[in-house]
């Protein structure tokens, strides 16, 4: 049978086999087991936050909730989860506050070079798509680490004039939902609208809303 063979690690003293350490510590390197530490403790990071954020799309409609952190001492327009991206497009982003604004930020100047170039508004899916891909990159860098952050990216879709919801990760993976959850409780949220969304296929925009509020006003 032939030999395996072990991971090493190029410095500037030379070459090593990869430690324990190396796993942790750099984003490229997989461990024996097959994972990426980094990328584990990026998705810690946005259940460290202790913040929930739920999205809900329903037939004419979507909508997004989640807890605000505040400090009496602090100016509440300052503190934001939330961000703008188009007149029809927003981002609601769940984790470390920092990357979010950098995600917001860079996502506002790619739909604006996207419209300048093509004439046309991005779509939702095509955002969500872009900050995926952005987010991948992180995993393939020594240089950076990932966002810790998970991104609801939500808005209207011009051309379908459907509501749409995306969530993308820190392993820069994105999916389309029906009703979507982040944070600390996320388990316990996407177990109800599991259940909710069995019985209530359909939403309206009334309902919708109310579906996100019931599920952030429980303890």
């Amino acid at each position: 049978m032939p030999e395996a063979e072990a991971a090493a690690v190029v410095t500037g003293g030379g070459s090593r086999a990869a430690g324990p350490a190396d796993y942790e510590r750099f984003i490229i390197l997989f461990s024996p087991e097959g994972r990426l530490c980094q990328l584990d403790y990026a998705f810690n990071a946005v259940k460290l936050a202790g913040i929930t954020s739920v999205g809900v799309r329903g037939d004419d409609s979507v909508y997004v909730l989640t807890h605000r952190k505040e400090d009496k001492l602090h100016d509440p327009t300052t503190i934001t989860n939330l961000f703008a991206i188009t007149d029809r497009i927003g981002l609601l982003a769940t984790g470390m506050p920092g990357d979010g604004r950098a995600i917001a930020q860079e996502a506002r100047n790619a739909a604006a070079e996207f419209r300048f170039k093509w004439g046309y508004k991005m779509s939702p899916c095509m955002l969500a798509q872009w900050i995926a891909d952005r987010a991948q990159i992180r995993t393939q860098h020594a240089q950076i680490r990932p966002y810790g952050v998970v991104s609801m990216i939500f808005g209207i879709d011009e051309e379908k004039g459907t509501p749409e919801l995306f969530t993308c990760d820190p392993a820069g993976q994105f999916f389309a939902h029906k009703a979507a959850s982040a944070g600390p409780k996320e388990k316990e949220v996407m177990n109800f609208l599991e259940e909710r969304m069995k019985s209530k296929p359909s939403l309206s925009s009334g309902t919708t809303k109310g579906v996100c509020v019931t599920i952030l006003s429980k303890p």
